[in-house]
Order: C-alpha cells, then sequence, then structure tokens
C-alpha cells in the first residue's frame, strides 16, 4: 500500500508516527498487500520529496529538511492512496480539491482529514470515487476520531438519521466552558489558541464557520441532504454568549455550542447556534475540548458517541483507520 501525503504539518507528522507504529504494521487487515509505505511527501513551502522504493520515515521525523523540489502532478506519484491533508481552505475547498479529484481520477483511493472539499464537492468526489472503483474516507474531517461515517457504515447501515445535534467545535466548547467557571471570554480565547485548539484568528471557529462546514458534511453524508456552508444558520459565539454560559451554570445547567440538523418537510436544516442544556441530556456532560454527537433514528433509536479532549494523535489515527479499511477492501 503505497501513500502519498500531502499535506505535512503536525498532522501529517503524527501521521508518519503512526505507520512505524508496531501495532499498524502487524495490522491484521494489511496482510493481503503487506505494510504501508510512504512514497511522496509534499508541503507547500518546504518542497517535497518522492521516492518509489519507500521514503525513511525515521529521517523525515528526525528534522530533516524535505528536498527544495516541486510536488509532481498528483496522477505522477507513484501511490495506491493519497493522503491529503493540506491547510483548509473554507470557501473554495482548494487546493485539496483539485488534489482529490485529480487522485480519484488517477485511479487512487483517497483519504483527507480536510474538511473543505467534502463540504464543498462531497456527492462529486463520491461519484467520481465509485465510477472509478476507488474509496473516498474522510472520518477525520468532522470530530477528529470521533466515529461517524465508520459508525453510519457499520451500525447503522439500514437506519435511516432524522435528526443530528452536537458539538462538533472543540474549540467553541472549551471557550465556553472556561467562561462557565468564571473565565473571562478573551482570557478563554488567548488560552485556547495557546493550547493550539484556535487559529492566531480564531473567528473561524468563534463565527460559526467550521461548524456550518461540519454540519454541511454531516447532512449530505449521512442524511441525503444537498446543502452548502452557507445553508447553514449560524449565531457566533462572543462574550455575551460567555456571560450566558457563566449564568446557565450558576443554576446547574450548561451553555454548549451545538449543531442542529433535521429533515422538515422534505427539506434538510441546519444550524450553529448556543443552547442551554440541563443535566440529563447526552451532550451535558461533554466539557472542555471534547465533542460529541448524538444521532435520531429510526430503526436504532437515539445513538450518541462523544471523544474525550481529542488532539493532533486522534486526527491522525482516523487517517490511520480509513487508511486500514481501504487495505482490507
Amino acid at each position: 500500500m503505497r501513500i502519498a501525503l500531502v499535506g505535512f504539518g503536525n498532522v501529517g507528522r503524527a501521521v508518519a508516527s503512526l505507520l512505524m507504529n508496531p501495532r499498524a504494521l502487524a495490522a491484521p487487515l494489511l496482510r493481503p498487500r503487506g505494510p504501508f509505505v510512504v512514497t511522496a511527501i509534499g508541503t507547500a513551502r518546504h518542497g517535497a520529496v518522492v521516492d518509489a522504493n519507500g521514503i525513511d520515515l525515521h529521517t523525515i521525523l528526525a528534522g530533516t529538511d524535505l528536498p527544495l523540489r516541486a510536488l509532481p502532478p498528483i496522477r505522477e506519484l507513484p501511490a495506491d492512496v493519497l493522503v491529503e491533508i493540506t491547510t483548509l481552505e473554507p470557501a473554495t475547498g482548494e487546493p485539496a480539491l483539485s488534489h482529490l479529484r485529480e487522485a480519484l481520477r488517477a485511479g487512487m483511493h483517497v483519504v483527507t482529514a480536510n474538511k473543505g472539499p467534502i463540504a464543498r464537492a462531497y456527492r462529486e468526489l463520491d461519484a467520481l470515487a465509485q465510477e472509478k472503483g476507488r474509496l473516498l474516507r474522510f472520518e477525520a474531517a468532522v470530530a477528529d476520531c470521533l466515529p461517524v461515517f465508520t459508525l453510519r457504515r457499520a451500525a447503522l447501515p439500514l437506519a435511516n438519521i432524522g435528526a443530528i445535534r452536537g458539538i462538533v467545535s472543540g474549540t467553541c466548547n472549551y471557550v465556553l466552558s472556561q467562561c462557565a467557571l468564571g473565565v473571562d471570554f478573551e482570557d478563554a480565547v488567548r488560552e485556547a489558541r495557546r493550547l493550539g485548539m484556535a487559529e492566531a484568528d480564531p473567528r473561524h471557529d468563534l463565527e460559526g464557520h467550521d461548524a456550518a462546514a461540519k454540519a454541511t458534511i454531516l447532512a449530505n453524508v449521512l442524511m441525503g441532504g444537498d446543502i452548502r456552508p452557507e445553508d447553514v444558520e449560524r449565531h457566533p459565539i462572543d462574550a455575551s454568549v460567555g456571560d450566558a454560559a457563566r449564568a446557565a451554570a450558576a443554576v446547574g445547567a450548561r451553555l454548549r455550542p451545538l449543531i442542529d440538523i433535521e429533515r422538515r418537510g422534505g427539506r434538510i436544516l441546519a444550524a450553529f447556534r448556543p443552547r442551554r442544556l440541563e443535566p440529563l441530556d447526552p451532550l451535558y456532560a461533554v466539557d472542555g475540548g471534547s465533542m460529541g454527537l448524538v444521532f435520531e433514528t429510526d430503526l436504532a433509536g437515539t445513538v450518541a458517541v462523544q471523544l474525550h479532549d481529542p488532539r493532533i494523535e486522534q486526527v491522525a489515527y482516523a487517517i490511520l483507520t480509513d487508511l486500514l479499511e481501504i487495505a482490507g477492501s
């Protein structure tokens, strides 16, 4: 299984580390095809390296700079799977979207943690993957390694999902959790930035753009919708919401940054807004940087999943599980 890693920041390096883990190397699903071999690594700023015989990941992770050469066209890479983890560009999904299209057209499987292409062009990419007989996987695109799409395929294949609600922004959840403890809103945002949970400019998270893209993916992939991120109603998280979180905590409730997706009259409606939850709600205990989702289904009833305080390693793990699924296909 030859892998091309396009994007080699913190997530890419964590993926490379996992690929050297003895448990990954000995995974039963790899037995028909042998171990994973990384044959290409490309970055936007530090160049690329391509070796059809396999790249020494120990050397790369030790800090050796990549050669300053341009990454060849995706279709020319000696790879069976493209792992696309470049920086998110939410307005168009580029350049990741073009990378995914080119890889699928060249007959590669595709794994991505980049929510942009899936939010903008899921139906197109899925149709292209089916046409080429390849797999398109993106478990890490919504909530790190929270089981979402794997859960759908493995446990809910016959169930119709009528509604989804949940916490998919660890940044917003962390900020409101801190505000509930009495921390000033701006101080909570600064701490989220220091911890690496929020970008230097946190507006993409706080204004709900990140959550809107994730809600779009969930609506379109799990509920058969055809919406865009711009169709998701957004209520930004600001200092007044932080004050409301503090007031809710004073009476035993919690304010959570929720996405709500529901089917109403043949339409899919989605929103991101702060919602006050009481202790018996399954999302009440999803605190700090944690995330969780609740699925309302016809056959399986109400299904809730949670992920506690994820880090970069959990994003990498979701990518690895996608790779293992491809290896076993």
